[in-house]
């Protein structure tokens, strides 16, 4: 009678692992079958993103010559209002902000990343800085010192 109940305990254990066998076989036979839908959706998508992408090499290419053309443009155009005889103080100082925006903006166009942009935007506006920040009149403070000096030697 023992035997009896430990061959059909074997039975139903063996019964039991077949079950679970044909279990994780059709799990796998699925996952392999969502994991092909998975790929096959991902290369849908790939394809689409690049036949959908508007930013190409020639796309950035012609932006980034229209850009130049324009700061080609601006230099005409300084360079014309120096000789029609307006300041060139003035003139310099526009128009080298404007450069300088057009060469920031050249840089974003062409496709650099912020660590590569970012030394040479500090560089830039260090020039924008200096270019509206320096006037041609003498500040108070240099007046005082000039008629100080020019005191001490009339003086002597």
């Amino acid at each position: 009678m023992a035997d009896a109940q430990s061959d059909a305990a074997l039975a139903a254990l063996r019964a039991n692992v077949a079950n679970t066998t044909q279990k994780a076989a059709s799990a796998s036979a699925h996952t392999t079958a969502a994991s092909a839908n998975v790929s096959q959706m991902a290369s849908a998508v790939q394809a689409q993103a690049n036949s959908a992408s508007w930013w190409s090499n020639t796309n950035a290419m012609t932006m980034s010559a229209s850009v130049l053309v324009f700061g080609l443009l601006i230099c005409t155009l300084a360079a014309a209002m120096i000789r029609w005889g307006n300041g060139a103080e003035p003139t310099l100082r526009v128009f080298g902000t404007l450069l300088i925006i057009v060469a920031a903006l050249f840089l974003v166009v062409a496709g650099y990343d912020d660590k590569q942009i970012a030394p040479v935007m500090g560089l830039l506006g260090t020039i924008v800085g200096y270019l509206l920040g320096k006037s041609d009149q003498p500040t108070k403070k240099d007046d005082q010192t000039d008629s100080s000096a020019t005191r001490n030697t009339q003086s002597s």
